[in-house]
């Protein structure tokens, strides 16, 4: 549960009851049911870090640089896991495997940027990636299930 809390004139911290209140969950997206590709976890990251590229202006050999490198860097590739997390729903030990990390590196990444949502503008930006890869995963179920059919 998220707290607001107010810091007082006098410099002391408190918590006022009537603020309170949980934020909405984000809507967790399942993975696609049936069987999927073996790849399907690979491409999807692949996605994932064009487009956080593309937005963020960050060379795509930056986000899989095994060093941490620059601060901004470093927040565009865990934005990259969380998205990679949330929107295409792969586990924590697949993201891992893709950006040759820990899970606990990711699970840390999704925890950080979740917390970050509470900035409106950083929201909004996220929010845009999101529907983005949204819209893309859904091309991607509709020509998976129409080569199906045929």
């Amino acid at each position: 549960m998220y707290q607001r809390i107010q810091t007082c004139q006098a410099r002391q911290t408190s918590i006022r009851k009537t603020e309170l209140t949980a934020l909405p969950h984000r809507k967790h997206v399942p993975r696609p049911l049936g069987d999927i590709s073996p790849d399907y976890d690979r491409a999807a990251g692949q996605l994932v870090v064009k487009l956080v590229s593309v937005l963020d202006r960050v060379p795509v050999g930056d986000l899989h640089r095994v060093s941490r490198g620059k601060a901004a860097v470093c927040l565009s590739r865990q934005k990259a896991m969380y998205l990679l997390h949330t929107v295409f729903s792969s586990p924590y030990h697949k993201v891992a495997e893709f950006f040759s990390r820990d899970r606990t590196t990711i699970a840390h990444a999704c925890r950080l940027v979740e917390d970050m949502r509470d900035d409106e503008d950083f929201d909004k930006q996220l929010e845009a990636m999101e529907n983005l890869l949204v819209s893309a995963r859904s091309l991607y179920e509709i020509s998976d299930h129409g080569a199906a059919d045929a």
